[in-house]
Parts: structure tokens; C-alpha cells; sequence
């Protein structure tokens, strides 16, 4: 019989299980009473008793947590973890096993003067201003009010005047609790090493239990479990009728209807992309050797040769700018929210996708909140091909009783000022572009769209760039949004022959640097060429850390490299969101190997796009596929400046290196991965 068996339906009375009547319990906000903790290895046992304050009622309940999560956690990964609590009836509490050892208890009363030593820590002295804490899947502002009391709020309902100072990421908020929690016990002279915390349901930390392993340094967030009730499903049909409503209609009869002359170029590029494909003749099996040459002996590429090579076969020359890295979501979505919250005049907010979850739904009300103020224009530019997909996929966890909207874009503008135009895809072609351009200062460009696996989940890199190349991304988002409307190529047209760029200036290297701007536009891969003459010209070490690996030109040209004595290393997701693509990536991982390439593999799901080639860096929306090569639209940014060359690496490639296993033996593959790899050059 089950340990558990019997814990999560009813039982032959018809009462709730123990579960939910612990759910039940929670959710009337009882005041929770621990009476027994024990610890054995990766097990933890609590009996805990929950009291109605409004009455004399009471429960018992008998309480089991399994801390293999916990246990496994390394100190350069996330420390603090959510744990879901299993719940056992009395016969299998006595049943538990004999060896175990007591574990401290913290009682609610004691955190309340715990989590006064947290929030001291958190919060900065400086007046109007706050600092920003991710707790679960919240954005937490901590800011002093005019009296010197610690406000508490959501960072999407900050306070003008409040200016975000600091973003704590996991590791530093496990330090906080942890440190705190140490300052209390000696405090209250007590010693322990691993404690449990009852913070009760009204907290602003939203579980009811709190286990830290002071000794270890990690933490787990304990919570009753959230799955009772209904669950949202996926309406097939309903998807079905928006995709074909969308790629039928909207792309392939009213958007050819409007845009007529790029409808028709599209297609030549695509004819002719297929016909190179066919005559390409590339072998890369022919490389395949068991002896390489050795790494790095050569001098790096000529950085002021390479620049002009590249004003040749581009035909455009180089902007100025700043660029900021953001690592995941923890350093993105913060910032996006508070810069957008501190927009006076304007947002240009383009994206391939804005999802429908919770949490794009919160970046929508930021959007629509913006809309309401007096002098901020908000456009949203979506693509229709991106909206189908992300409003096609409810992801699990969503907050009990969400609902999702049916249509982002009508949800951005009911009742608010926020224009939403949706790009049209004729021929299945895409805007995969991401750049969100406040008041013509700042922008934020990347792989990131808008949803909680970007927030919460992947792996992800977005940039935020400041200075005179500005102008050119509010120029590119102005003529897409043109060709977006109803007039179609006319608008364009229009627009391309009223607009002009700024001039772009050169400005004192000691405020700015040279940055390229780099696109994926019909007929016209500069994306894909100025990073095939990057491999070519690198002679020191190649670096590239991408999801989506499947054109073979470009796979060639690195196995060439590897064969000059050029350092290639390629980081791939353990596993990624597309099958096709995991497939495939096991027949590109397995060619790489056995030509000397060092392949990591991310644990999780790695949607960064950044390369680096002997020190110039290329980084943006494009993957390493045909779509975005030759077909999507596509925005990438690209510099050799040495500062933010350097800081790429430490920031994101060293870690990353860190963090990923580095491929040691080929890979089992078996025919579905060749099919899947022959698709997946199609992509």
C-alpha cells in the first residue's frame, strides 16, 4: 500500500480529504500551531494545530515534506524553493519512521519580529526610494514612508516619486532570511541549525511555513496545495477557429489584399532562399576527424578590419549607444515595469508574443494604467502568428480563479487608451522583433516576450540601451506600425518617404560606443551574414548560446573554425519547447563532438540568443534557424566594445558555462531525431 494512498479523494463517508479540509482550513485564515517537527534525511514531519479565531473550532493536522528539492540545490543555483505539503492521516504519522530528529519551531509571534529584521535589510534609508524583492512569483516594492514605516506594495503599484534603488535576485534574499533568522536566535539565546517558520496566511510571504537550513544555507517555502477545484483547460476548437480565422483571413486574404508589393517580395525570397537550399552541396560528415589542433594560438580577428568589412557587405554604417545586460526575468521584468510606470510621454511596445496568463495580464494593466495619463501615447505592436501561440497555451499554476482573456488585444485597449495594431503573416512569416522604446531614452531589446515562463521560468537575456540609436528603433517601430494598418503597403510608403533617421553622431567614447544595428528583413540577412563573417574571421574563440541550432552553413563554418584552432563552444538547452528542435539539436549536439566542438547542455529551458566572436558581440531576437536568418523579421544589436564584451562574459557566458554539463560522449539518436533534424532545416 501507497504511503499516501487515500490522501487526495474522499473517503467512503464522503468527507473531505485531508488535504482539502487543510486547504479548507488555510483558506479561513486559522491561526496554525506547530506541536511536533522532526527531520530524517530528506523528510520532514510536522503536526501542527489550526484554530478558528472567530470560534472555538480546532484541527490537528499531520503534515509531510519532501526535501530532495532542497537538499540537491547548489550554492550558485536558486536557494530558496516552493515545496508542496502532503498531508497524512494519524495512523501513518505513528507509522513514520523512528529515527528522526527534533527540529526547532519558530511560532508566528517570533516571525513577526524575524521578518521586522528582514524588511530593516531589504529596505534602503534613502528617501524616495525603494527596493524590489521577487517572492514566489511576485514583484515586492519595500520602501520608508514619511514616518519611517516599511511599505510593502506590488511593484506595479509603486508610487511616483519612489525610485527603485536595488532588485535582490534568490541568493541574496536566502542571505537576508538566513542572516536575520541567525540574528534572532542569538537574540533570544537559542541555537539550532534548521528551523521551522509559521508565518501564518496573512503574511505578505503567502505560504504558511518557512524550513531553513541555516547550516546549509537554503530554504523552502512550504505550501498547502493550490490544486483543488476546477482546472482551466485548453479550448481546442476555440484555438483552432482564431488560427485559422487569422492565417486564412487576416494574413492570406485581407493582408495580401493590403499589401500587395511585399506580400509578392516575400515570395520571391522564399522561392529563392528554397532554390539555394537545394543547390547547396555542403558535407560537414567529411570534416569528422579524432584529432583537432590545438586552442588559441593564433592572434584575434583585427576588430577596426572586420567593422569596415562589414560596412561593405551590409552597405550601413554604426550607431552609438549603451547597452545594459539583463540576465532572466528577476533583472528584466522589474525594470521593465518601472521604467514603463515612469514613462511621461510615450511607449512603443513591440513583441511577438503577450501572452494571456497571469502575469501578462499585469504587464497589460501597467500598460492600460499608462494609457489613462495625461500627455503618455501607449502603442502595442503584436504579431498574429505570436498571438495565436500564446494565447493558444494556459500554463498550470495559474492563481485560483484566473481567467484568461480571450484576446490580448482587445484586453489592452478595453477601457483604456492603449492602440494595439497585429501583424499580418503572409507566407507564414513572422515579426519576431522585441523592442519596447520609452519616451525616445530608453529601450529594451531581447529574446524575452511577454509571460511567466519569461518571467519565472527560462533561462533568458534581454538589453537596455540608451543613447542616439534610439532614434533609429523608434524609426524601424514607426514603419512597422504604418505597414500594420489598414493601408497596408500605402501607409508604408507614406511613412518610409516622410521619416527621416537622425543623423546619427559621433559622440565622446566616454558616454557612448559603437553599436551595429543588425536585421532579418525580405531579401536582406544581415543578421545571418555579418555573423557568418564572424566565424570566418575568428581566429582566437567563438562563443554562442542558443536554443534553435539547425542551418548547416553556419554549422560548416564553425566546424572549419574548430579545424583553425579556434576555441567553439556552443551552449544548447537540456531541453527545450519546440520537439522538433530537441530532436534535431541531438543530431547537431552529436556532429559538433565529433568535430571537436565543446557542446554544454543548460539544464532547463535556455531561450538566450548571444554570441561572441573574438570579442565582438552579437546579440538580440534571431535563433540560429532559416527563420530567422532569411524569413522573420529580426533585431539584433552588435559591438566590440571591450567593456560590454567583457561583462557579457562574466555575467552570462562564464555562469552559464558553469552551470551547464559539458557533452562528454555522443548522444543516443534513433530515426525520429534525423527526421526531426531534416524538418528542422526547413525552420
Amino acid at each position: 500500500m501507497s504511503f499516501f494512498a487515500g490522501c487526495a479523494h474522499l473517503n467512503e463517508a464522503g468527507s473531505y480529504s485531508n488535504s482539502e479540509q487543510a486547504k479548507v482550513w488555510y483558506d479561513q485564515r486559522a491561526f496554525i500551531e506547530t506541536v511536533d517537527v522532526l527531520v530524517k534525511d530528506s523528510q520532514l514531519f510536522f503536526k501542527y494545530k489550526a484554530l478558528l479565531e472567530s470560534s472555538d473550532q480546532q484541527k490537528e493536522f499531520y503534515a509531510f515534506a519532501n526535501l530532495d528539492g532542497l537538499n540537491n540545490l547548489k550554492a550558485d543555483r536558486e536557494r530558496i524553493i516552493l515545496i508542496e505539503i502532503k498531508y497524512l492521516d494519524k495512523k501513518e504519522w505513528e507509522e513514520r519512521s523512528e529515527k528522526t530528529m527534533p527540529v526547532t519551531s519558530i511560532s508566528g509571534e517570533n516571525w513577526d519580529e524575524i521578518k521586522e529584521l528582514i524588511f530593516k535589510a531589504i529596505t534602503p534609508d534613502e528617501k524616495n526610494s525603494g527596493n524590489v524583492i521577487r517572492n514566489n512569483e511576485e514583484e515586492l516594492l519595500f520602501f520608508y514612508d514619511s514616518e519611517k514605516n516599511v511599505n510593502v506594495v506590488d511593484v506595479s503599484e509603486k508610487p511616483m516619486g519612489i525610485r527603485i534603488n536595488k532588485n535582490y535576485d534568490q541568493d541574496e534574499l536566502a542571505n537576508i532570511i538566513i542572516s536575520s533568522s541567525e540574528d534572532y536566535l542569538k537574540r533570544i539565546e537559542m541555537e539550532a541549525d534548521k528551523i521551522l517558520i509559521i508565518t501564518n496566511t496573512e503574511d505578505e510571504f503567502k505560504v504558511p511555513f518557512l524550513y531553513v537550513d541555516l547550516q546549509k544555507g537554503f530554504i523552502a517555502s512550504l505550501n498547502v496545495s493550490d490544486s483543488i477545484g476546477p482546472k482551466q483547460n485548453n479550448n481546442v476548437v476555440k484555438k483552432g477557429i482564431k488560427t485559422a480565422d487569422h492565417v486564412i483571413f487576416n494574413s492570406h486574404v485581407f493582408g495580401m489584399v493590403n499589401r500587395p508589393f511585399t506580400s509578392a517580395f516575400k515570395l520571391f525570397s522564399w522561392g529563392k532562399g528554397t532554390v539555394f537550399d537545394v543547390m547547396d552541396t555542403t558535407k560537414i560528415t567529411k570534416f569528422e576527424s579524432k584529432s583537432f589542433p590545438p586552442i588559441g594560438n593564433d592572434l584575434a580577428m583585427d576588430m577596426d578590419v572586420f567593422n569596415k568589412k562589414l560596412d561593405r557587405l551590409l552597405g550601413s554604417d554604426i550607431n552609438y549607444g549603451q547597452m545594459n545586460l539583463l540576465v532572466d526575468g528577476d533583472d528584466y521584468f522589474p525594470r521593465l515595469i518601472a521604467a514603463l510606470l515612469d514613462a511621461k510621454k510615450s511607449i512603443h511596445f513591440r513583441t511577438f508574443i503577450f501572452d494571456n496568463d497571469d502575469y501578462a495580464v499585469k504587464i497589460a494593466d501597467v500598460l492600460r494604467k499608462k494609457s489613462k495619463e495625461n500627455g503618455v501615447s501607449v502603442k502595442v505592436l503584436l504579431d498574429g502568428m505570436g498571438q495565436v501561440m500564446g494565447e493558444g497555451k494556459i500554463p498550470v499554476g495559474l492563481p485560483k480563479g484566473f481567467k484568461a482573456p480571450a484576446s490580448m488585444e482587445k484586453y489592452l485597449m478595453q477601457g483604456s487608451n492603449v492602440e494595439v495594431r497585429v501583424r499580418s503573416n503572409t507566407w507564414f512569416k513572422a515579426d519576431h522583433t522585441k523592442t519596447i522604446t520609452i519616451d525616445g531614452e530608453i529601450c529594451f531589446t531581447g529574446g524575452m516576450n511577454v509571460g511567466r515562463e519569461y518571467r519565472y521560468n527560462w533561462h533568458d537575456l534581454m538589453v537596455e540601451l540608451k543613447g542616439p540609436i534610439i532614434d533609429e528603433i523608434l524609426y524601424e517601430f514607426n514603419i512597422a506600425w504604418e505597414h500594420s494598418s489598414k493601408m497596408g503597403d500605402i501607409a508604408l510608403i507614406r511613412e518610409m518617404l516622410s521619416s527621416k533617421r537622425e543623423a546619427k553622431k559621433i559622440i565622446d567614447a566616454g558616454e557612448h560606443y559603437p553599436i551595429r544595428t543588425l536585421y532579418t528583413r525580405i531579401n536582406d540577412p544581415q543578421i545571418y551574414k555579418a555573423q557568418l563573417a564572424a566565424i570566418r574571421g575568428s581566429r582566437q574563440y567563438i562563443y554562442i548560446n542558443n536554443a534553435y541550432f539547425s542551418d548547416n552553413i553556419i554549422l560548416y563554418e564553425l566546424i572549419k573554425a574548430r579545424r583553425r584552432g579556434v576555441d567553439v563552444r556552443v551552449i544548447l538547452p537540456v531541453h527545450g519547447n519546440h520537439e522538433i528542435m530537441n530532436a534535431s539539436n541531438v543530431i547537431t549536439a552529436n556532429i559538433m563532438f565529433k568535430n571537436g566542438i565543446k557542446v554544454y547542455f543548460y539544464p532547463g529551458m535556455s531561450h538566450v540568443k548571444a554570441a561572441i566572436y573574438d570579442g565582438w558581440l552579437c546579440t538580440g531576437s534571431a535563433n540560429f534557424d532559416k527563420l530567422s536568418f532569411r524569413y522573420n523579421l529580426e533585431f539584433n544589436l552588435a559591438t566590440s566594445n571591450k567593456e560590454t564584451v567583457e561583462r557579457f562574459k562574466a555575467v552570462l557566458f562564464e555562469p552559464d558555462f558553469k552551470k551547464s554539463k559539458v557533452m562528454d560522449r555522443l548522444l543516443k539518436s534513433n530515426i525520429k531525431d534525423f527526421v526531426s533534424e531534416i524538418f528542422a532545416e526547413q525552420l
